[in-house]
């Protein structure tokens, strides 16, 4: 059964919200969870652990339970929760975590260990991903009822979540491809920032894990500069865009842009280029 991504969105947003609200009154604290990102390697029939590191620097004792997630992400970018088994690259059964509940004392700290084991099967020979949801859990709470004996359940609970991406992509994957699909200039409807959009498909069959930029040059004068460098990942078969600011300063003038994208590659990197006008 799929679960509406912008309604687990919501949520997310709304318990962050929460959380700065609930914790306004307390100086330099908060909940931290680290790595938010597990990358895997794993043969079929191999098994390793990781940690994660969930630090508790607020004033209170709080505690937290372990969910996973299996998901899909289509071409459009739009993303749909599966129940375990549900989706094709799906890997939550092949995971333990240890443990999945627990509590963080003030000034504290908890490692959970996450255990990914690899059936010794041809299946098992692929690419596959989940998110983990380190999520607070909290006693529902409720008013007292002066005016009779029942009391009243309180419907909101004021929490909070991490999520930590956890993919797994074996050595053996035969395909790592990722296609620069589009290379332009756009100048968005308030005409300040004129952007250079990439557009990209992974078009293998493995986790690309994605570094790119721009270098600019004016083609007057041949001064060149870097666009902030990006890091990213695409799913199979995940066409994403990406936007690359240009500098408000630009002189006016004719301009060359060089996009260049290592996907992780041994043998090629993708480059595009286009000429535009600052005007």
């Amino acid at each position: 059964m799929k679960r509406n991504f912008k309604l687990f969105t919501l949520f997310i947003l709304f318990t962050i919200r929460v959380f700065a609200q609930t914790d306004s009154l307390l100086k330099d604290v908060g909940v931290a969870v680290s790595p938010s990102h597990i990358n895997f390697n794993l043969k079929p029939g191999e098994s390793k652990t990781f940690e994660v590191k969930v630090t508790n620097e607020t004033q209170l004792r709080r505690s937290f339970g372990i969910v996973l997630n299996d998901y899909d992400v289509d071409q459009a970018g739009k993303t749909s929760f599966m129940e375990s088994g549900q989706s094709k690259y799906g890997i939550s059964q092949w995971l333990t975590i240890a443990p999945t509940f627990f509590e963080v004392v003030p000034g504290g700290f908890q490692k959970v260990k996450v255990t990914l084991t690899v059936p010794d099967t041809g299946f098992s020979n692929r690419a596959g991903w989940c998110l983990m949801m380190v999520e607070e859990r909290k006693k529902r709470e409720t008013i007292d009822n002066k005016g009779g004996d029942k009391k009243i359940s309180l419907g909101v609970i004021p929490t909070f979540a991490f999520g930590v991406y956890i993919y797994q992509n074996p050595p053996t994957v035969k395909n790592n491809k990722v296609e620069i699909k589009n290379f332009v200039s756009t100048l968005p409807a308030n005409k300040k920032t004129r952007n250079i959009e990439f557009a990209l498909e992974n078009v293998g069959d493995g986790i690309a894990f994605c570094i790119a930029y721009v270098e600019l040059t004016n083609l007057k004068t041949g001064k060149q500069q870097k666009l902030m460098v990006k890091r990213f990942t695409i799913l199979p078969g995940n066409r994403r865009n990406y936007l690359f600011p240009l500098p408000e300063n630009l002189e006016p003038g004719k301009y060359s842009a060089v996009g260049v994208l290592d996907f992780g590659s041994n043998e090629e990197v993708e480059a595009a280029e286009l000429n535009f006008d600052i005007e």
